[in-house]
């Protein structure tokens, strides 16, 4: 069966050298000269490995990635960084978000060949149990908070693990409306061993569904910051789990970071007019902040005679103004979101 490999590059001459390479050894060669037309293709037709350059139009490669390995689909790609960029620096940034190897431009054809026989022989295991964060995000601020506490008991009521990270500074809402007590304050992240503990003190609730809150950043007054919010759902992913992401809007950069580690985010919004027009701007604000619009998704909280808009978006569900975690809405809009992302083992 002949393999499929995905040509990230804006280059023209540097990409028809690749495909010209890999073409002769019977290779099937996809070509994209951008970041989410790379992403496109590898969400409707997963390669057996990807070949990316860093430097490209609109989302860097480094973003690219991130992505990648954030959607399911993808997650236990092989990626072989492609660049110009030699400092041990930008090495050592792709292996850290999760590339397989990295060449340097020029390269021999050789050298070329070598590494993806060597990849596409063999999955690399520390992909295997790599986990899936969803983001969820109110346009105003607090719509997400209900709806991400919802999916989580939903998705814990049948069975599956699932980790709530509330990803606002020392925001405890999650636990007051549970009725348990908040985690420990922690310290700022510094380093992942740190994070570690942070992760290792979230509450478990008697269903299953666990809760990481009260979160203080690096930032100067505790805020998140974006390599903050990296940071921890990285170490997350790493750790196998299905995590629940609940956000404000602002700071955007966060918003950004966090996106990048997600396969979904999923804008929670009312139905009437004022929140419409706030839900309209702040998916343009996402949009333009690189939140792809093809992996994000729209859940509605409405009146019962109330209709769904068209924002542009798919919509995931409607769930009922007064409905609680036990409401068939919630566990409908829960197996929704596991069709999309499935569900870590």
């Amino acid at each position: 069966m002949t393999q499929t490999i995905l040509l990230i590059e804006d280059d023209p001459l540097s990409a028809r050298l690749a495909d010209l390479v890999l073409r002769s050894e019977g290779y099937e060669v996809i070509n994209a000269r951008n970041g989410l037309e790379a992403l496109k293709i590898a969400q409707s037709t997963p390669p057996d490995l990807i070949l990316l350059d860093l430097m490209l139009p609109g989302l860097d490669g480094f973003e690219v990635l991130n992505r990648l390995r954030a959607d399911p689909k993808t997650a236990d790609t092989p990626v072989v960084i492609v660049s110009s960029k030699s400092q041990p620096a930008d090495k050592q940034m792709a292996a850290k978000v999760g590339a397989n190897d990295y060449l340097t431009k020029p390269y021999h054809k050789n050298e070329l060949l070598d590494v993806v026989r060597s990849l596409l022989s063999t999955r690399p295991k520390q992909a295997e149990t790599r986990g899936t964060c969803v983001l969820l995000v109110g346009p105003r601020g607090g719509e997400a908070t209900p709806v991400a506490l919802g999916i989580g008991l939903a998705l814990a009521g049948k069975g599956r693990a699932v980790t709530l990270v509330d990803l606002r500074p020392f925001s405890t809402e999650h636990s007051a409306l549970l009725g348990v007590a908040a985690c420990p304050a922690p310290p700022a992240p510094s380093d992942p061993e740190r994070i570690r503990k942070i992760i290792a003190q979230a509450v478990q609730y008697p269903s299953g569904l666990r809760l990481l809150n009260n979160l203080e950043g690096s930032g100067e007054a505790g805020q998140i910051t974006p390599e903050d919010a990296r940071a921890v759902l990285d170490l997350l992913l790493i750790d196998g789990v299905l995590a629940l992401v609940d956000l404000p809007l602002y700071p955007v950069e966060v918003l950004s970071q966090a996106a990048g580690c997600c396969a979904l985010v999923l804008l929670v919004t009312q139905s009437d007019p004022a929140s419409l027009a706030a839900a309209r701007s702040a998916l343009a604000l996402m949009e333009r902040a690189g939140v792809a619009k093809e992996h994000t998704r729209v859940v509605f909280v409405a009146l019962a005679d109330e209709q769904a808009a068209d924002l542009g978006r798919e919509v995931l569900g409607t769930l009922p103004a007064q409905a609680d975690w036990t409401s068939p809405a919630f566990h409908a809009l829960a197996d929704r979101l596991l069709d999309l992302v499935g569900s870590p083992a």
